[in-house]
């Protein structure tokens, strides 16, 4: 975005030049033609072309610590693997909290195919059956252990292994086929199955339920915006890899202390915020934030809102981009921010999965009428910014279990105490052994 800014003023200043050293025809059709493609390109770019913003887990908040000597290796992720190691975590609460989580976005998974996800120490085969219907079950066969969704078939309601042909169907993980199966009338399929995951579709994500004591679910997660035909517009997402632990990010949400510390600048500044605070966008205006969160009980008990105004104050005068935001918070994963503009109303969708212990996967997914694309692709990408700077905090800090909350912080200790009813006594608690291994 911010290219996209200083692509258009280096082409104004082009034309400004053509004006002063050309002829006046030739500078006149010229200058037609340079605005006529960059109206097309930005036009293609803004308004019909979905934002798609993807930062891997090295691509925020870590920039300043790949030039320094005393690490072994060159390479970012090993470089953001040492650290993690090194940071002092504090006494972390378990690190899968029961609930619905996202593995994937619902338009990558099509009709037939299967999809390969790792979340919450689990290994998850995800299909879309030929009706239509997303399917989970354990990714690894129980006949030999081969892995179902790197190159099985998915048949019918069926996912068919690779290695031997064993077929699992998907509501109930039974084995329906094995193929020359000479066990006395069939009693190896009668008796062969797979796990298979309590899974749904709602908001542009495929969801599974995900419980340390194997219970059943009792809620599912609003489908707020089913929006196919219903005057909205999907506008894109990004995608963000934290090296944090899942509290942490909704969280965020109650301390509202914060945001006039970590958000108050511009976005333009970046997302830093020491950066922002000497970027010469602070003189173009700052960002105010009134906000209060609460457990929000009529709605059950898994639900908490933060209702948040927002306005940006350009030259210590001038209040523009008012905004009016509630935001859902659905269990531990996922949040539905409904944005009331001076324009229209927009939809914020936010699901967070363990990819690992402190590793988190944060999607944003972003709907609005279709006259409010430009305005929502704006909002996307300063939603982004504002997101990262959250990012740089969350990569490097300590769980410090009993704060020292001020007064204004008694939001942030309420949190806490509405977000512990996700955890239960075999919810899994952090190890500081090696989980995984650096190649």
């Amino acid at each position: 975005m911010e290219k996209s800014i200083i692509s258009i003023l280096a082409v104004s200043l082009s034309v400004q030049l053509m004006r002063e050293y050309c002829s006046g025809d030739c500078c006149k059709y010229v200058a037609v033609g340079v605005c006529a493609s960059l109206g097309l390109w930005y036009g293609y770019r803004f308004l019909i072309r979905p934002l798609d913003i993807q930062r891997k887990l090295a691509d925020v908040g870590y920039k300043q610590h790949f030039t320094q000597n005393q690490w072994a290796s060159k390479d970012k992720l090993h470089l953001i693997r040492s650290m993690m190691r090194l940071r002092k975590k504090g006494a972390l609460p378990p690190v899968y909290p029961n609930g619905w989580f996202a593995l994937l976005d619902s338009d990558q998974v099509n009709v037939n195919q299967v999809k390969y996800v790792t979340a919450l120490g689990e290994n998850f085969a995800v299909f879309r059956a030929s009706n239509g219907d997303v399917n989970i079950l354990n990714a690894y066969c129980p006949h030999l252990g081969a892995n179902m969704a790197i190159g099985g078939i998915v048949k019918g309601n069926c996912l068919q292994c690779p290695f031997h042909g064993w077929a699992f169907d998907g509501t109930s993980g039974k084995c329906v086929r094995i193929p020359n199966d000479c066990s006395s009338n069939g009693l190896l399929r009668k008796t062969a199955s797979v796990k298979r995951w309590e899974s749904c579709e709602a908001n542009g994500f495929v969801f599974v339920w995900y419980h340390a004591e194997n219970e059943a679910p009792s809620w599912r997660p609003a489908a707020d915006v089913q929006l196919t035909g219903r005057g909205w517009t999907y506008r894109g997402r990004s995608e963000h890899y934290v090296n944090a632990h899942i509290q942490d990010i909704p969280e965020n949400g109650a301390d509202v202390a914060h945001l006039p510390a970590l958000h108050g600048h511009m976005a333009l500044g970046g997302q830093y915020a020491a950066q922002a605070d000497r970027s010469p966008w602070r003189w173009l205006g700052v960002h105010e934030w009134t906000a209060a969160w609460r457990a929000d009980g009529t709605r059950g008990s898994h639900v908490s809102a933060l209702d948040l105004q927002h306005r940006l104050l350009m030259f210590g005068k001038f209040a523009v981009f008012n905004l009016n935001v509630e935001a859902q918070q659905i269990g531990p994963g996922l949040v539905i921010l409904n944005f009331k503009t001076s324009f229209g109303p927009i939809k914020l969708i936010q699901v967070v999965t363990p990819v690992e212990p402190l590793i988190q996967k944060v999607v944003h997914r972003i709907y609005c009428p279709t006259y409010l694309s430009l305005y929502a692709t704006i909002v996307l990408f300063m939603e982004a910014v504002m997101f990262e700077r959250d990012v740089v905090i969350w990569n490097h800090k300590s769980y410090v279990e009993k704060p020292l909350a001020s007064k204004q912080e008694a939001t942030l200790l309420a949190h806490r105490k509405w977000y512990k009813q996700f955890y239960s006594a075999n919810s899994k608690q952090f190890s500081n052994r090696k989980e995984t291994i650096d190649w």
